[in-house]
């Protein structure tokens, strides 16, 4: 299924490159209520609104003064973003190698209303250890709670709470996006950064060396087994 104008803009590697050097531009300083926060908190925020007539205008789309820097509460209150939500419900599996920018990806289109469901951040929640630390003794949990999140998004009618839910998984093999189409009926965003990229995106972003040689070997797996 073909992902509309603006949300396939949202997954353009030039994009994704610009908001994430605003963000560190920025200082960590949110631009409505001036506070300091860590750069993964913040959220790039076209000033002029993107919409189907300015999408292909890079004056507005890749403008760097277009686009300010919120905190996640600011940028809710920009957007209005409160409230029940009834209507139709969006389901996206947004799948890349690991360090591609998934989550950027989804910290950059998602509301306060939205159902976020990624396995790192469950098992980060449910134990003491780091991002991309899977202790053998948790990860069932995480397993468990991740299979419900997934259930509540299949099974949830029009009058839920939340909006849309952006699964984010890797999945390099087609059949398993297949298998989320047929099963969840996903919208399918593949944030595709190259194998390249992803490794330097890796060298930048995790200092230890012990955690970032295991995301190395993740990157290598994901493109060994990536399929079209």
């Amino acid at each position: 299924m073909a992902l509309d104008p603006i949300h396939a803009f949202y997954c353009r590697k030039d994009y994704l490159t610009l908001a994430l050097q605003c963000k560190i531009k920025s200082g960590g300083k949110c631009a409505e209520c001036g506070e300091i926060f860590d750069i993964d908190e913040l959220r790039p925020h076209h000033i002029i609104e993107l919409t189907l007539d300015n999408i292909d205008d890079v004056n507005i789309t890749l403008n760097p003064d277009n686009i300010e820097v919120l905190c996640h509460n600011c940028h809710n209150k920009r957007h209005a973003r409160f409230g029940n939500v009834v209507g139709q419900k969006h389901i996206y599996l947004v799948y890349g190698s690991p360090c591609a920018g998934k989550n950027l990806y989804v910290e950059t289109v998602a509301t306060r209303n939205d159902l976020i469901i990624d396995l790192d951040k469950i098992h980060k929640a449910i134990c003491i250890c780091g991002m991309y630390d899977k202790p053998d003794a948790t990860k069932r949990v995480a397993f468990d709670v991740r299979d419900y999140l997934l259930n509540v998004a299949r099974l949830a009618g029009t009058r839920r709470r939340w909006q849309n839910a952006y699964i984010i998984q890797t999945c390099p093999e087609k059949y398993d996006r297949d298998e989320m189409v047929k099963l969840y009926g996903c919208e399918l965003i593949h944030i595709d950064t190259t194998k390249e990229e992803c490794v330097a995106n890796c060298k930048r972003d995790i200092k230890r060396q012990a955690v970032q040689d295991a995301v190395l070997g993740w990157i290598d797996d994901y493109w060994s087994r990536y399929n079209e």
